[in-house]
């Protein structure tokens, strides 16, 4: 089976509905590729990084809303790792820290006003045996922030750790849910 080399139709048949979302057309796209490739690669995967790095630093400049913020940017990351592990087989463990460590923003964001008390912890997969040692386990919410536990270095799938950070509210040892007082 050969590769199919990439490129600009590519791009737009794979990704033309995400970039939708965030208002690109399909004109903007092509007419922008034009010009940055003069300016340096023509590599249609470079391209995309570029697209990826823009929608982030664009989406930081202008969000109103922190919620909103987050959300957009769990979508960006989300096609990167895809893109990463998809199309360049590669580990995607730098974009899925990132993409953990928003996840937890958002869900501390999305849960602010909310009267329960919550409690943290990995969430690990079947498929690697490494993942099985802390998945399930509790930490702190300053563990959590400092984002220094997942993606795990020992992980052993191919294509990198998917373990996430849940966030949850807490129980009790009967099952009920724990108020703040």
């Amino acid at each position: 089976m050969t590769k199919k080399k990439k490129n600009l139709d590519w791009l737009i048949k794979n990704y033309m509905p995400f970039f939708n979302e965030f208002g690109m057309t399909e004109k903007n796209i092509v007419s922008h590729y034009e010009f940055w490739k003069k300016e340096g690669s023509a590599s249609i995967e470079n391209y995309l990084w570029y697209l990826f790095n823009t929608l982030l630093d664009e989406n930081s400049k202008q969000s109103t809303k922190l919620i909103d913020f987050y959300k957009r940017n769990a979508r960006i990351y989300s096609q990167m790792i895809s893109f990463r592990r998809k199309f360049e087989n590669k580990k995607a463990n730098e974009i899925q820290k990132a993409y953990n460590f928003n996840q937890i923003n958002l869900d501390l964001e999305s849960m602010k006003d909310s009267n329960l008390e919550i409690e943290f912890l990995i969430v690990g997969v079947n498929d690697c045996k490494q993942s099985e040692r802390i998945s399930n386990k509790p930490i702190t919410k300053e563990q959590a922030l400092l984002n220094n536990t997942i993606p795990y270095d020992m992980c052993s799938r191919n294509t990198g750790c998917v373990c996430l950070v849940a966030v949850r509210p807490k129980r009790d040892s009967d099952g009920k849910l724990i108020w703040k007082e």
